[in-house]
This record gives C-alpha cells, structure tokens and sequence, in this order.
C-alpha cells in the first residue's frame, strides 16, 4: 500500500496535480456543469418547484448520481425532509421498512401499518414545520411492479389534492418501458417531469477533461486534441468511462515520462 501511495504521489507532482483529476469522489460544489447536465439539474429543481413525481434516467455512467447529490445538497434541511433509498430489489414490506427508518421512525409492524405511519409523519412534517418531504429511489428500474404501484398510492394526500411527498425515480432508461403496463397506468399519469441523460456532446467530454484538470492544479493543456477525440469516442460521452480511459491515460503517459497525452496513450490504455 504505501508503495501504491508513493507512486500516486509521484505521478500526482510529475503533472503538477493536487488531486486526481478523474474520479467519483468528488465534493458537491466541485461537479462541473456542462449544458446538458444543466438543463437536466434545472429540470430536477422544477419538479421540486411542481411537489410532483419525477424520473430521471439514462445509462449507467453517464452522470445521474452526480446530479442527485447536487439536488440533495440544494435542499435545505428547513424546508425538506429527504429520504434516499438505493435497495430496490426488496420486498414490499421491506420497502416501507427503509422508507419508515429514513423518516426516523420504527420500522415495525406490518406493511399497512409502516404505510399508515408514513403518510402520517409526512403529513405532520407538513403541517407542523412546512417541510415537505423528499423521496429519492435510486436503481427505480429494479423495483417490482407493485412497489411501483404503491408509490402512487403513497403520494396520494387529500384526496389527490394535496402535494406533500416529492418523489424523484434515478433509473436506467428500461424503466420507462414499465410504464406502459396497465397495472401502472395510474402512476405514468401522475409523472410530472422525465429527464433522460445521454452521453456527453464531443465539445462537452473535452470541456470536462480539461476542466478536471484545471481544478486539480494542471494550468496549461495536457490532452492534445487528437487525444481528447479518442477519449469521447471510446467513451461514448459516458462521464464515468472518460473518467477510466483519461486516468489510465494518465498513467501511460506518466511511466513513459512524455510531456502530454496523445492519441496512442489513450488507444494503449483502452487495449491494456
């Protein structure tokens, strides 16, 4: 391990780096936004301006827990109750038990008991504190057919006339197909937004790389543009796969010791 941390170290000032430019773990307010992951970002904060039901898909990769975390942090805890769920493939009473614990309560009793204790304590965040509350379900697409439909009935306060719980459905594009089914015909009528990403435009994957970059502490171009165009199309604009290739790009260019990254490092890191 530390003769991992002495190479990362070395390859980290051969570039004059601070961080590693290309990897998930990065903060909040460090997530670049590009044009369509901003207009998918605006979309998400509209429909939690509408306190409707939402989905937001595309493939793995391509940026959507970066935006969940954005909106997550834009919530403010005065005026929203957020509760994340990523177990998917679970049971029905399951579901309502991760739900229950999200909202702080005893995940306890039966499944119409943990459904009743819900919609009591999202109404009473409500009507107590104003606060409306906020449920994200990530890998949606993994859900059964009959959490789905209780998700509808979940939502439904007041006779369908109150919009206390916001729901944001993180999926693959699959998901979408379900809707068609019958038995979910009531909840695809009640989605108020659907935001669907796609790979990254080729301008978009060279403004990323070269942004990543530059707030690592790299000043001056470090992917010749021949390099940055086999970077988007080996990735397909997939942020997480240009993360992959740029990385090892990276590296290939380091145990060489050449001064930028050209064309045949990035062929040489996706062949490795």
């Amino acid at each position: 391990m530390a003769a991992h941390d002495n190479l990362l170290r070395e390859m980290l000032g051969y570039f004059n780096l601070s961080e590693l430019p290309f990897t998930k773990e990065l903060e909040s307010k460090k997530l670049f936004l590009l044009p369509s992951l901003e207009r998918a970002y605006s979309q998400l904060q509209y429909l939690v301006s509408l306190r409707g039901i939402g989905v937001l898909t595309g493939k793995s990769g391509t940026g959507k827990s970066c935006l969940l975390r954005l909106l997550a942090d834009s919530l403010s805890p005065a005026n929203y109750r957020m509760v994340y769920l990523n177990h998917a493939s679970v049971s029905t009473s399951e579901f309502y038990s991760h739900i229950a614990c999200g909202f702080g309560l005893q995940p306890t009793g039966r499944r119409s008991s943990l459904y009743r204790k819900i919609r009591e304590q999202i109404e009473s965040l409500y009507s107590s504190k104003r606060m409306h509350s906020v449920l994200i379900i990530d890998e949606a697409h993994l859900l059964s057919t009959d959490i789905l439909q209780e998700l509808r009935m979940l939502s439904n306060f007041a006779m369908d006339s109150r919009c206390f719980l916001i729901i944001v459905l993180c999926a693959q594009e699959d998901l979408l197909l379900k809707f068609s089914l019958t038995a979910l015909e009531s909840l695809a009528n009640s989605i108020s937004v659907v935001i669907k990403l796609d790979g990254l435009s080729q301008e978009e994957t060279y403004s990323y790389i070269e942004k990543r970059l530059s707030d690592s502490g790299h000043s001056t171009p470090l992917f010749t543009k021949s390099a940055l165009n086999a970077v988007h199309l080996a990735s397909g604009g997939c942020m997480r796969v240009i993360n992959t290739i740029a990385l090892a790009s990276l590296n290939k260019v380091f145990l060489q010791k050449a001064k930028e990254v050209e064309a045949e490092h990035v062929q040489m890191a996706i062949s490795r």
